[in-house]
C-alpha cells in the first residue's frame, strides 16, 4: 500500500489527506495545531501534532518510508522549505508544496521539489477558461506547456473520422477519449475510422497554446453562425 505524508492540515491539506485516505491509501498527516489533529485523527490512517520541519519527527512518524508527500503549511513560506528540507533528509523522492505566490513557487523550486501547487490560480484559471469559451467543458493544465481539455465537438469535425482529420499532423493535438452523451459511453483510444457525432464530447491532448487557438477558432465560428 502506497503511504502518503501530509505536512499541514488547513483546507488544502485537510482536503488532500482525507481523499487520499478515502482511496485506500495510508496517510500520515501531521500539524502544530492539537485541534486540527483532533478534528480530521479519524479520517486518515495517524494523526500527529507536532512540527513538520523536524526530521526526526518526521522519522518517528515514518514519514522516511512515504511514496509522496504534501507540504501545506499556509503562507509561511520559511516553515515549507524547512519542511521541504526534512523530507529531502528522510530520502522523501517525490514531494509538492502548496503555496500562496507566484514568487512562493520560484523560492521553494530552487529546492528541486516535485512541483508546487497554486490552488487559487489553478482554480481561477480553469475556471476562466470555462467562462470564456462555449466550447471548452473542462480544463487541466500539466506544466506551463501542457493540457488536456474537455471540449464539445466543432461543428466541422461532425461526420468526419480521426485519420480524415490527422489532428496530431494538422493540428498538433490528440484526442484520446470520447464520450457520447447520449448513449453514456466512453472511447478510450477512439477507433480512427468512426465518424465523429454532434453527441460526442471530446477529451484532446497537446499544446495548451494550440488547444487555445483551437478553442477560440471554433467560438468565432459559432458566434458568427
Amino acid at each position: 500500500m502506497k503511504r502518503f505524508v501530509v505536512i499541514g492540515l488547513g483546507r488544502f491539506g485537510s482536503w488532500v489527506a482525507r481523499t487520499l485516505h478515502r482511496e485506500g491509501f495510508e496517510v500520515i498527516a501531521l500539524d502544530t495545531d492539537e485541534e486540527l489533529v483532533d478534528r480530521f485523527a479519524d479520517q486518515v490512517t495517524r494523526c500527529v501534532a507536532a512540527d513538520g520541519s523536524d526530521p526526526e519527527v518526521l522519522r518517528q512518524v515514518g514519514a522516511g518510508d512515504a511514496d509522496a508527500a504534501v507540504i501545506s503549511t499556509g503562507e509561511n513560506l520559511a516553515a515549507t522549505i524547512m519542511a521541504t528540507l526534512a523530507l529531502k533528509e528522510l530520502g522523501v523522492g517525490t514531494i509538492y508544496a502548496k503555496v500562496a505566490s507566484t514568487r512562493a513557487a520560484q523560492a521553494i523550486e530552487r529546492f528541486d521539489i516535485t512541483g508546487t501547487i497554486f490552488p487559487e490560480r489553478e482554480a481561477a484559471e480553469r475556471m476562466a477558461r470555462r467562462l470564456s469559451s462555449t466550447t471548452v467543458l473542462d480544463y487541466i493544465q500539466f506544466g506551463d506547456q501542457y493540457s488536456i481539455q474537455e471540449m464539445a465537438i466543432p461543428d466541422a469535425w461532425i461526420g468526419r473520422s480521426l485519420r480524415e482529420l490527422a489532428l496530431p499532423r494538422a493540428r498538433g493535438v490528440q484526442i484520446v477519449a470520447l464520450y457520447d452523451v447520449l448513449t453514456d459511453h466512453w472511447q478510450v483510444a477512439p477507433d480512427p475510422d468512426s465518424p465523429l457525432k454532434e453527441s460526442d464530447v471530446a477529451i484532446l491532448a497537446g499544446d495548451t497554446e494550440t488547444l487555445l487557438h483551437l478553442t477560440r477558432e471554433v467560438d468565432r465560428r459559432r458566434a458568427r453562425d
